[in-house]
């Protein structure tokens, strides 16, 4: 096997030139040409190849501008795998390492192999962001070194998100959701070459974070993907998540052009707007996106609750089509790929409200105070006004029951942690659960390792991410230069980190997060979610068996808010 043969001669080296202060590299052949990557060892001492920035699919330029990707062609050349590459354009921010040129992945692979039978379990990571940031690059905190001691591949992609990745028409023109097909022609890149790079295309993992979770989902409504993964991750992220769907599209799409020609604010034809933006500046097309999303938020259109300006649609039908039906009805059916899924959330995801304390967030508030109606999610469907104002007032009732949003932040954090993120991904694990095993769980641990200073009285452990610090090394983490050195970090701190990796990549290995008592994980058997009977794992200071789902007042709550007044078919919840 060539990847064996081409490490274990450059590990030797590495061995015998550790003195020489040499940077050394490995060189992986495949069937589109050869790629070259730098080798390191972590602090626990594992040797791994890193491959930076390789590019999946041909760059998404001119006519190919908001359309499905293309995969990407044979070289010639040696690939130079040695840096990574840049990001795709961000709605939020802006970066010199912005371009469209963006279809790329980092494959990592631990130098353990001794044959071909060894062959690695792999686990394909998607990044969150809202699908309007966002990229799985090591300079923002995405580093591999937990997951190469842990002896799986580790495959952090790239894809296209904002306006260039989820602008839609509605129609054939920009159908949408180029972001989720890039996704898939990612997949498909690993289906067909990460044996060449130690792993195994029969053992991959699909996971993600918020907007990536959300994208797992939506990857196993695909019935496209099906035989390229074989498990399934989701943290803190749903396909029915409120945030993670866009009823608005056209409009949106159609204020976006307008912003640089307004012509098209009156001529809505989907032609003229495609024709437009494919020969617009990317940096245009970019600045138009950031203002039209500051121009549309307001506390009526909160994006974290009625979903982002750019985000995943329903599709026409067409070849490439990615989503053509409401998400809740597949999962409700079973209209989705059917493999293991582990999925759950932190407990008390919208802490990081506390930020906007003196700002954004007590505007909201006092508007929330003001019109309970901006409490109703639109995936309830209701039109009546005043069965709107009905249901807002229960809302208000529940998470503020004496006094107002704006004298109680504890209440809105609540109030946006149950409705922009846990409820639907209980409901998603709720429905999965009929149809294949499903492991839930809520991450309660707060330590040195969270990296995140918002807190509030009364608020309980673990904000939106926090779980992600405990998988990947980040180079500024809390008040240390790097995580990569655990020493630096709490005992506990260490031991939640070990538990968490031990359960996920057991999950890659085995579609089982205990398959075996263990006395790291405190000997737990974690049961899969019974609709009648939602037992979880809370992963705190301890690992904790729980009759649930969590937060059961506020699920019921929901739920009875939905049988009540909400009209079928539902799409998000």
């Amino acid at each position: 096997m060539y990847l064996t043969l081409q490490i274990f001669a450059s590990l030797q080296l590495c061995l015998f030139a550790a003195d020489a202060n040499i940077t050394l590299t490995s060189i992986v052949k495949t069937r589109l040409g050869q790629i070259k990557g730098p080798i390191t060892k972590t602090k626990a001492g594992t040797f791994y190849a890193s491959y930076l920035g390789i590019r999946y699919g041909i760059a998404p330029l001119g006519p190919l501008r908001f359309k499905a990707p293309l995969h990407v062609q044979q070289w010639s050349d040696i690939y130079d795998g040695t840096y990574e590459k840049g990001i795709c354009y961000q709605v939020t921010m802006d970066s010199d390492l912005e371009t469209e040129d963006c279809l790329m992945m980092n494959i990592y692979s631990p130098l353990i192999l001794s044959s071909e039978s060894d062959l690695l379990p792999v686990m394909f990571f998607i990044h969150g962001g809202g699908f309007v940031e966002g990229t799985s690059i090591i300079e923002w905190g995405f580093g591999p070194e937990f997951f190469m001691d842990s002896g799986v591949v580790l495959v952090a992609i790239n894809y296209r998100v904002g306006p260039f990745g989820f602008l839609s028409t509605g129609d054939a023109n920009i159908p949408g959701n180029a972001g989720l097909k890039d996704q898939l022609l990612a997949l498909k890149f690993v289906n067909n070459y990460i044996q060449n790079f130690g792993g195994d295309p029969e053992k991959v993992t699909i996971f993600g974070h918020s907007a990536g979770s959300a994208s797992v989902a939506y990857l196993m409504l695909n019935p496209e993907s099906e035989g390229l993964y074989r498990a399934a991750i989701c943290q803190s992220g749903s396909a029915l998540s409120p945030w993670a769907y866009q009823r608005n599209h056209v409009n949106i799409s159609y204020m976006t052009g307008a912003l640089l020609h307004p012509a098209l604010a009156k001529n809505q034809n989907s032609k003229d707007l495609l024709y437009f933006l494919r020969e617009a500046p990317a940096k245009d097309i970019d600045e138009a996106s950031a203002n039209i999303t500051q121009s549309l938020t307001n506390s009526g259109n909160i994006e974290i609750s009625k979903g982002f300006y750019y985000t995943p649609v329903i599709e026409p039908d067409g070849d490439d089509a990615f989503l053509t039906e409401k998400m809740f009805e597949k999962f409700k059916n079973g209209s989705f790929v059917k493999v293991p899924v582990l999925m759950g959330v932190t407990s008390e995801e919208s802490i990081y409200l506390t930020y906007d304390y003196n700002s954004s967030t007590s505007t909201v508030r006092q508007d929330y105070d003001n019109d309970h109606r901006l409490l109703v999610p639109p995936d309830m469907h209701v039109t009546d006004d005043n069965v709107k104002q009905s249901i807002g007032d229960l809302i208000k009732e529940f998470y503020v029951s004496s006094g107002t949003f704006q004298q109680d932040m504890l209440g809105t954090i609540r109030y946006h942690s149950n409705q922009d993120f846990d409820k639907a991904q209980i409901k998603q694990a709720e429905l999965q659960s009929s149809h294949v095993p499903v492991y839930f769980y809520e991450f309660s641990y707060r330590g040195v390792l969270s990296n995140n200073d918002a807190h509030l009285e009364g608020t309980t452990g673990a904000a939106h991410g926090d779980e992600e610090q405990y998988q990947f090394t980040n180079r500024k983490a809390g008040n240390q230069t790097t995580s990569d050195d655990l020493s630096q970090f709490p005992e506990t701190d260490r031991l939640v980190h070990q538990r968490l990796m031990t359960l996920w990549v057991n999950f890659a290995r085995d579609l089982n997060p205990t398959p075996s008592k263990d006395d790291l994980l405190q000997n737990v058997t974690w049961p899969t979610v019974d609709k009648e009977n939602f037992n979880y794992l809370e992963i705190g200071e301890d690992l904790k068996i729980k009759e649930g789902p969590p937060k059961k007042d506020m699920y019921s709550f929901w739920n009875n808010l939905y049988d009540t007044y909400a009209r079928a078919p539902y799409d998000t919840f």
